[in-house]
């Protein structure tokens, strides 16, 4: 394997991770989330690597701009 190729799936994994542990942080401050239920959201997210982070993304964009009201 392409030593260029094994450097950029490491880095693609570690930006996961950092997103993905930025979003499980959010996901356990929140009391409401699309659909109603966490566990799924945190499967999604740790299992589906670049997808997952995305669809909460999109489900919950407030995460950029909380509301004070929702805590």
């Amino acid at each position: 394997m392409n030593p260029e190729w094994v450097i950029r799936i490491i880095l693609f994994g570690i930006a996961h991770w950092i997103l993905a542990g930025f979003l499980l942080n959010d996901l356990a401050s929140r009391q409401k989330v699309f659909g109603r239920r966490k566990a799924p959201w945190v499967i999604v997210v740790i299992i589906i690597p670049c997808f997952g982070s995305i669809l909460y993304l999109l489900f919950h964009p407030q995460i950029f701009h909380p509301d004070d009201n929702q805590k």
